[in-house]
């Protein structure tokens, strides 16, 4: 695969794992409802990512923790996308009320086949004893089926210690889940605005936008052949908007977003179509991070660009996120095909405590006035 969708792909995206385990606080006797779960993942550049599916539990607060099903099988994460989904629990039994916290418990065989074909081991500090913990928000009303995608991008959660077939490839999952009943999806084109041409292996994000006005990357997508693409799994009654920033057969293209698209239960399902100007010629940034990530930590270097969405609409989006790597105690990482253009770029630090809980840390942006052709050294100091 080209190493720039490759980093644009390793980066964008978004890791999404929730909705696996059941705790009972808060429920009625006697009262009943239960859970169906799927695992989805979004787009990624390894040629497999193999995860060892043990269980999956749910809880409420401080209760114990409530299996809701025992897949014992291997997953390929990376054969779940466009559509496809894996089932790891059918109509789970679990008393009504709701639910924050899921965990996935996983075995021993877990690997990362790369670009070259060569299988590595993944490691998943406390997968197989604490399990993946990440938090939810269901409510499970008795006598219904709650209807559960877990979202999981990949290559987000991956980071690379002592680069190389003899390096360290830890997982750091990034996970969302969704109740798929009160989703809808946004789907439209990406096509060069010149020839009109389809932009195949194009990147698609949903973006929202916080309260402080900081881009979410909330689904990522890659569009087909004929240059559609569709980002599924949306929850309703909210708007989003659609941005991507094409690096398609060695050319790439001014970054574009659209309008914000506001979905409901009455028209879950809006279409957006973006055409993208190809640039001539492109920069890139390069720098370390200091300290370097430990075995506990997963860092993201985050590129937004200020597009503009419409009229007096201008805002900060995520046009890139690359994840740097780790060789011999120095972190480095290189953005590249970047068009000429100012960004503000972010180092985001995930670190996972002993009892799989996760904290996140961020540094200030940083503006990198990108020119064509001029690489870039921007530093970072580990918030």
């Amino acid at each position: 695969m080209n190493p720039i969708r490759r980093s644009a792909l390793l980066a964008l995206a978004a890791f999404a794992l929730s909705g696996l385990a059941a705790g009972c606080g808060g429920s009625t006797s006697g009262s009943t409802g239960s859970m169906s779960v799927h695992l989805v993942d979004a787009p990624g550049d390894y040629l497999h990512v193999s995860l060892d599916v043990q269980t999956i539990e749910i809880q409420s607060g401080t209760s114990g923790w409530i299996v809701l099903g025992h897949p014992n099988k291997v997953i390929d994460l990376l054969a779940l996308v466009n559509g496809l989904s894996e089932e790891l629990a059918n109509g789970a039994s679990l008393p009504a009320g709701h639910y924050d916290q899921m965990r996935l418990v996983l075995g021993t065989d877990n690997t990362v086949t790369l670009s070259d074909g060569s299988v590595v081991a993944l490691k998943v500090p406390s997968g197989s004893q604490s399990g993946l913990k990440f938090p939810v928000s269901f409510d499970v009303a008795a006598g219904t089926t709650k209807d559960v995608f877990i979202d999981f991008d990949a290559h987000k959660s991956i980071f690379v210690h002592e680069a190389g077939r003899s390096g360290k490839y830890l997982l750091r999952p990034v996970v969302r889940a969704v109740d798929r009943v009160v989703t809808g999806s946004i789907s439209g084109l990406v096509t060069d605005a010149t020839t009109h041409a389809p932009l195949a292996g194009a990147v698609v994000t949903a973006q929202q936008l916080d309260t402080t006005g900081t881009p979410v990357v909330v689904r990522t997508a890659l569009t087909q052949a004929d240059g559609s693409f569709q980002l599924d799994l949306l929850p309703v009654n909210a708007s989003y908007y659609v941005v991507t920033q094409p690096v398609v057969g060695g050319t790439s293209y001014e970054a574009k977003a659209s309008g914000p698209q506001a979905l409901t239960a009455a028209a879950p399902l809006p279409t957006v179509n973006l055409a993208c100007a190809a640039v001539s010629a492109t920069g890139s940034i390069t720098g370390a991070v200091t300290p370097a990530a430990g075995d506990a930590d997963a860092d993201a270097i985050v590129v937004r660009q200020r597009l503009d969405a419409g009229t007096l609409d201008v805002h900060p989006f995520v046009v890139r996120v690359t994840l740097p790597t780790e060789a011999s105690g120095v972190e480095t990482y290189t953005v590249d095909a970047l068009p000429p253009a100012t960004y503000g770029l972010v180092l985001e630090r995930r670190t996972v405590a002993s009892d799989g809980t996760e904290t996140t840390a961020a540094t200030a942006s940083v503006d990198a006035a990108v020119l064509a052709g001029a690489p870039i050294t921007l530093n970072f100091t580990a918030p």
